[in-house]
C-alpha cells in the first residue's frame, strides 16, 4: 500500500476518490454509495469489525438539539435516563 494522505471526514475523502485520486476506507452508509453515485462499498475480507463510541465530559453543557439528539440515542439504545 502506498498511503499518501488521511482523513478524519469520510465525506471529504469521497470527493478525492470520486476525482479518481485514490480510495476511502470508512464505515458503510456514511456517504451515498447509492443510485447514481460513481462510488461502490465493497467490505474488506476478513470482516473487522469496530465499536463506535460516543463520550463528552461529565457535567457537559449541551445545546437544545445536541440534547435531543442524545435523548433520542438513548432511546435507540435504551439506556436509561440520568
Amino acid at each position: 500500500m502506498n498511503i499518501i494522505a488521511t482523513y478524519n471526514l469520510l465525506f471529504n475523502a469521497s470527493l478525492l476518490a470520486e476525482e479518481g485520486l485514490g480510495y476511502a476506507i470508512g464505515y458503510d452508509k456514511i456517504i451515498n454509495t447509492a443510485g447514481n453515485s460513481r462510488l461502490c462499498f465493497r467490505p474488506l475480507a476478513p470482516q473487522l469489525e469496530s465499536h463506535m463510541r460516543i463520550i463528552w465530559k461529565k457535567y457537559q453543557i449541551f445545546s437544545k438539539p445536541a440534547e435531543k439528539f442524545l435523548e433520542v440515542l438513548k432511546e435507540m439504545l435504551e439506556i436509561p435516563q440520568s
